[in-house]
């Protein structure tokens, strides 16, 4: 199977919200391979960070061989959240991030069937990878996600607009969707933005599935039996990540969305991604079979035992 690969940023994240303040290793690439590789998925991550980049294991198991280490601060993020788990960036600081580039994915990773996922970047960068990737390798697939920030211009919309049209996947949430289009209701959104397969996220009701190549469905989520929220911090980008490593493996959109859902909810028990770090599904159908044994109050398998 070829190597599914993530290209942006990976960053230092100051987090506060209810349960706390707390710095951790974060970003929207990071995050969406750590969810592919927990579902056995060879991934691969393009990045760059600076000489400030705290040591950590969490990377060890990724294929991060593509992440350069530059003279310059790493990407930081500053993120509080309100009590309804409404995200307010204090701070964005690009940093070593400015400085990837599409020149960072070797051919090698660019063959048919590959899948690239661009994390949220500037528009105009993440236009420059695509046609970058879509020279050097026409069939590949490609994937996008966005940030509310980097919707904010018109300049930046109408870039966003022209992207989705060009990959095989664009996916955001609701309230991008409808910031992208300009508009306060979903289906005037989905409307708007022209997509071969677009993917509108919406929390516990699931997922919007509408675009050229697909028909329009709504598919439900699943819910996980958590205690309670710690972190929801890349959820959305765990989201993709598992969504995109299922649908890799199986062209299945409904279990593709079923198991992102899970994932997704499965790491907003924990900081960061320690609660999917050192998760590991041979087959998609597991992660069902796991949350199953967590509703019952405990696991029947160990998690080495999927």
């Amino acid at each position: 199977m070829p190597t599914l690969t993530f290209i942006g940023h990976v960053s230092i994240d100051k987090i506060e919200n209810v349960r706390g303040v707390r710095t951790q290793v974060g970003g929207g690439a990071l995050y969406a391979a750590i969810a592919a590789n927990a579902l056995n998925v060879k991934t691969a991550l393009v990045s760059a960070i600076g000489n400030d980049f705290p040591p950590t294991k969490g990377l060890d198991h990724l294929g991060v061989k593509h992440v350069r280490r530059l003279n310059a601060p790493t990407t930081r993020f500053h993120i509080r959240y309100s009590r309804s788990w409404e995200a307010n960036y204090v701070e964005a600081r690009e940093g070593a991030g400015a400085r990837i580039r599409a020149s960072q994915i070797p051919s090698s990773l660019l063959k048919p069937q590959s899948v690239v996922h661009m994390a949220p970047m500037k528009p105009a960068k993440v236009a420059r990878i695509v046609e970058n990737v879509r020279r050097r390798s026409p069939q590949a697939e490609l994937s996008m996600n966005t940030w509310v920030g980097y919707i904010e211009t018109s300049k930046q919309r109408r870039t966003l607009l022209k992207l989705a049209s060009q990959v095989d996947f664009f996916m955001m949430n609701e309230f991008e969707a409808k910031a992208l289009a300009q508009t306060r209701y979903l289906p005037v959104a989905l409307e708007r933005i022209r997509a071969k397969r677009l993917i509108v996220t919406m929390g516990k009701l699931g997922a919007i599935i509408s675009g050229t190549e697909v028909d329009t469905s709504m598919m439900p989520a699943l819910s996980v039996p958590t205690e309670k929220i710690i972190d929801t911090t890349g959820a959305g980008d765990v989201w993709n990540g598992a969504f995109l490593a299922v649908h890799s493996k199986t062209r299945d959109l409904m279990q593709s969305v079923t198991v992102a859902a899970l994932l997704s909810s499965l790491k907003c028990s924990g900081w960061g991604f320690e609660a999917i770090e050192k998760l590991s599904f041979l087959k998609p159908a597991n992660v069902v079979e796991y949350v199953v044994g967590l509703r019952e109050g405990s696991l029947q398998k160990k998690i080495t035992d999927f």
